[in-house]
């Protein structure tokens, strides 16, 4: 058994898909959903959608997968309450801090894990599920062995299988949000991976990754253990919606009735699928590769113009034609009783309603009431989700008015209606306080493994990209801790230079966890664990925590910048987790007093990473170090048409390559260093990453200086990010 899941960004795409054979659909409200362009659904048409799917065994799923502030966390439950007593059959979450209040709101509301929530592994899958999650999105950059790693835990999974491909993991993308404040984490992505950058004087769409097209592989996808298939486009239109998946639900039923047997495709559905808002080429993605130049447009992507015949007979086909559900009928009509109406569904015989008239039928003084006659009124059925089966009629030389008629087969339609949507669940559930849900989380969730430092007497951390950083301020008193980078232990000097610091030194473990560079996370926590001068690890997902509980670590963990604390539950959950985690890089500056404990480090300068990819810019572009050695940790120009200037590094480990996409501008918040003062703030951290020696030195200078209440004159080309009006 699998599942065929379709996308809907308003009701006629809902229709299209269902009629066309789709399992479930997933569409958002007018709040909380990671499309906010789309049209969504207001709160009748969603409850309706709810209601028709229902009728026809289908699902629907509720997309509320964006990063949440606490004034919206508040709201959620009256946002929900409608659509989960309407019988909602899922959510699908990314914030943390949602998942656990849903979670106590809701207590049998299926979750589904988000892709935007990145889980790359069975660690970050165990993760979520040991939490209550029912379903995995799986991040959309895994092979098909990875995936089969999870499914083989009997972890239910879904992958997408049609549609766009963001460049970066999902999640893990700040780009459009500091080139212009719309946030993907909050659904207004600008899509600035689509724009032409130029790198070595060329110019291309180097970040545009082709769209996915996985029809011919289908049947490798169901080998794999895959449940639920999902299809990417709430932004297009009902013609796309209802003709993709008409497609994938015949390739799909193909697969399941002749299982073993070669998967062929007709040339003329692959047509259809191309016609349908795809880009200038497609691909099946990362199933069956890790990266490729192969997988990139590099010209302009422009979705192809659908045929105005093709989008006609799609929508008369799927949309103009509603599903109807076969009825039979049975029909009573004797002098002395009151007439009755039997309405069953054909296929589950349990459902079905009777219906009686208000009055005792009466000896006709004429011509008395005929069979054909009062079938052919109970048959009229046509603006009703139902069509007549077999039909039971029985009369004597009674009359029988067409109005009583009429209205038996109305209210018997109703009630059956009625009957096959109601939702069992209890209208009367409680409203949970979010400091209630913070309690059960602190009290409840296990707490970090290690107690963090003392920061009473505050704490400034270096993270550095390369060794002659380190080397410049290691001994620098401005700094007790460093986060050192892997470029950084891997210098044949580098444990001569820190063994005996004094300072407390931490790793920086790759941003991305997966089955295919676990042996080296492996060997980097197993460095860490043995070698006494290293404090802790540096993690950036929720699959790398879980490795490390599982493998018995015991140092510190510091959460990294994709660690998302945007809500007081968030943040007491990881803060729980990690001895240190970084403020929110999204929330304004008077957000900041809500979450200002001593576990918060503020990232107080340094690049901001926009994005971390699993496609290489540099493989692209024939520069990795497979090509040219010195380039394994080299810093790439990636000009955008204005000639500001985003610098790629390749963070490669010895088993998995991924690239990671500077800001072009560093961060720097010594504007507001009063202000972080009057809020309590103890840590802060300055982010090192393509600059030299003599550069890293001079701003170590300068914001000592400001910290020591010197000077403020900081002279660096910065931005503030969101501090001053944070994101919508």
């Amino acid at each position: 058994m699998v599942e065929l899941l379709a996308p809907a960004g308003e009701y006629n795409s809902f229709l299209g898909a269902i009629n066309a054979g789709a399992d479930a659909v997933y569409l958002a409200g007018n709040m909380y959903g990671a499309r906010a362009s789309a049209v969504n659904f207001e709160q009748d048409e969603l409850i309706k959608a709810i209601k028709y799917a229902h009728l026809f065994g289908k699902k629907v799923y509720l997309t509320v997968n964006t990063l949440t502030k606490n004034e919206e966390l508040d709201k959620l439950y009256d946002f929900l309450y409608p659509y989960y007593i309407s019988g909602l059959d899922a959510v699908i979450v990314q914030d943390i801090g949602v998942f656990l209040y849903l979670k106590e709101a809701f207590k049998d509301l299926d979750i589904h894990v988000s892709t935007q929530a990145a889980v790359t592994s069975l660690y970050g899958a165990r993760f979520y599920t040991d939490l209550g999650a029912k379903r995995i999105v799986i991040a959309r950059e895994l092979t098909l062995n990875e995936i089969k790693d999870i499914t083989k835990a009997g972890i239910e999974t879904e992958c997408f299988i049609h549609g766009a491909m963001c460049y970066s993991y999902s999640g893990m993308c700040l780009f459009s949000s500091y080139l212009g404040g719309n946030s993907g984490n909050r659904g207004r992505c600008k899509g600035p991976c689509r724009q032409p950058y130029k790198t070595d004087g060329k110019e291309a769409y180097y970040l545009s990754l082709a769209d996915m097209n996985t029809v011919e592989i289908i049947d490798k996808l169901i080998d794999a253990g895959i449940f639920s298939f999902k299809i990417e486009g709430r932004l297009k239109s009902p013609s796309y919606s209802a003709g993709v998946t008409s497609i994938y639900r015949k390739y799909i039923d193909l697969c399941l009735e002749n299982p073993g047997v070669r998967l062929e495709i007709d040339k003329k559905d692959m047509d259809f699928l191309r016609m349908l808002y795809s880009r200038t080429s497609t691909g099946c993605g990362y199933y069956e590769r890790t990266k490729s130049p192969k997988m990139i447009t590099f010209e302009k992507g422009a979705y192809a113009k659908v045929d105005e015949n093709l989008e006609k007979e799609i929508i008369s086909k799927y949309i103009d034609k509603p599903k109807k559900i076969k009825a039979n009928l049975s029909f009573k009509g004797t002098v002395g009783e009151k007439a009755s109406l039997k309405m069953e569904v054909a296929k589950e015989p349990d459902y079905n309603v009777t219906v009686y008239s208000d009055n005792l039928i009466e000896k006709a003084s004429k011509a008395a009431s005929g069979k054909e006659e009062v079938e052919n009124q109970l048959n009229k059925l046509g603006n009703t989700v139902f069509e007549a089966g077999k039909s039971e009629i029985i009369l004597d030389d009674g009359f029988i008015p067409v109005q009583t008629i009429k209205r038996l087969r109305r209210e018997a339609c109703e009630l059956l209606e009625d009957r096959l949507t109601v939702s069992e669940r209890s209208a009367d559930i409680r409203k949970p306080l979010i400091s209630d849900v913070k309690e059960n989380v602190l009290n409840g969730f296990s707490k970090t493994l290690t107690e963090a430092k003392d920061l009473s007497s505050g704490s400034k951390v270096a993270f550095v990209k390369k060794k002659y950083q380190l080397d410049t301020i290691l001994n620098d008193s401005f700094y007790d801790s460093y986060v050192v980078s892997k470029e950084i232990i891997e210098d044949e000097n580098f444990e001569d230079t820190v063994k005996n610091c004094g300072k407390k030194i931490y790793i920086e473990l790759p941003l991305v966890l997966r089955k295919q560079n676990e042996g080296y996370f492996k060997k980097i926590t197993g460095y860490a664990s043995e070698k006494s001068f290293i404090s802790g690890v540096c993690v950036n997902q929720y699959d790398a925590y879980e490795y490390l509980k599982e493998a018995g670590f015991e140092k510190e963990m510091i959460g990294n910048l994709n660690i998302y604390s945007y809500n007081d539950i968030s943040y007491s959950f990881n803060g729980n987790l990690f001895n240190r985690v970084f403020n929110p890089q999204e929330l304004a500056l008077n957000n900041f007093n809500k979450y200002v404990s001593d576990s918060m480090m503020v990232l107080f300068y340094g690049k901001a990473r926009l994005m971390i990819t699993a496609n290489c810019i540099l493989n692209t572009c024939k520069k990795c170090s497979k090509y040219i050695p010195e380039n394994k940790y080299s810093f790439t120009d990636l000009k955008d048409r204005i000639g500001v200037d985003f610098k790629a590094y390749p963070d490669c480990d010895e088993d998995l390559c991924f690239n990671v996409i500077y800001n072009s501008k560093p961060t720097s918040l010594h504007k507001y260093f009063d202000k972080f003062k009057k809020l309590g703030v103890k840590s802060y951290v300055f982010v090192f990453t393509d600059e030299n020696g003599n550069e890293t030195k001079r701003l170590t200078d300068a914001y000592k200086s400001l910290f020591e209440g010197v000077s403020d004159d900081i002279k660096v080309d910065y931005t503030a990010y969101h501090l001053k009006n944070g994101i919508l």
